[in-house]
């Protein structure tokens, strides 16, 4: 995570709150710098999960995402519930979104996705030994999962099929240490 710098808030308003997610507007200095004005959205974290079925074989699913006006294909994830640590936030979304646990799970990286607008920090996780458990998902999901395997979702990262930052990330994560 970065090095902590010193600053000042002079103001701070929630302009809109919705849910654990807060859009707040401040007037900030950094140092003795300039106050200047930023907007951002507090977000309390996510988990991502990459499960993995078999040596080469990973699940993907398939959702709506509304900001990207589209269906994307990424790695499960979701958010962190008050009260819950971060491996039973990626327990949980994983039954919820693809009707399995793992046995077996490690954290691998944090990360901040949108760090210029947002203080959400994503936990990337590698699950594996999945086995059936569903979870309720939440009303407004509509997911597809499918199969594939590593070079599958590396072509589809490569044409452009694959356009989710967290789901490239973690693919070239895990791809790369090993």
């Amino acid at each position: 995570m970065p090095v902590k710098a010193k600053f000042t808030v002079k103001t701070r308003k929630v302009v809109f709150s919705k849910g654990p997610v807060h859009l707040v507007d401040c007037l900030v200095r950094a140092g003795k710098g300039k106050w200047l004005s930023r907007q951002i959205l507090e977000h309390p974290g996510s988990v991502v999960m990459i499960p993995k079925i078999s040596k080469q074989r990973y699940l993907l699913v398939r959702q709506f995402r509304f900001a990207a006006r589209g269906w994307l294909w990424e790695f499960p994830a979701g958010g962190i519930e008050p009260g819950e640590n971060l491996n039973e936030a990626a327990k949980r979304e994983l039954c919820e979104e693809i009707g399995a646990c793992p046995k077996k799970m490690r954290k691998l990286v944090s990360f901040y996705p949108s760090p210029g607008i947002s203080s959400e920090v994503m936990h990337l996780f590698l699950a594996e030994k999945l086995y059936p458990a569903w979870g309720e998902k939440d009303e407004d999901e509509e997911i597809e999962i499918g199969v594939f395997t590593g070079p599958q979702i590396e072509a589809m990262i490569r044409s452009g099929k694959i356009t989710d930052a967290k789901t490239i990330l973690g693919f070239y994560y895990l791809t790369r240490r090993r």
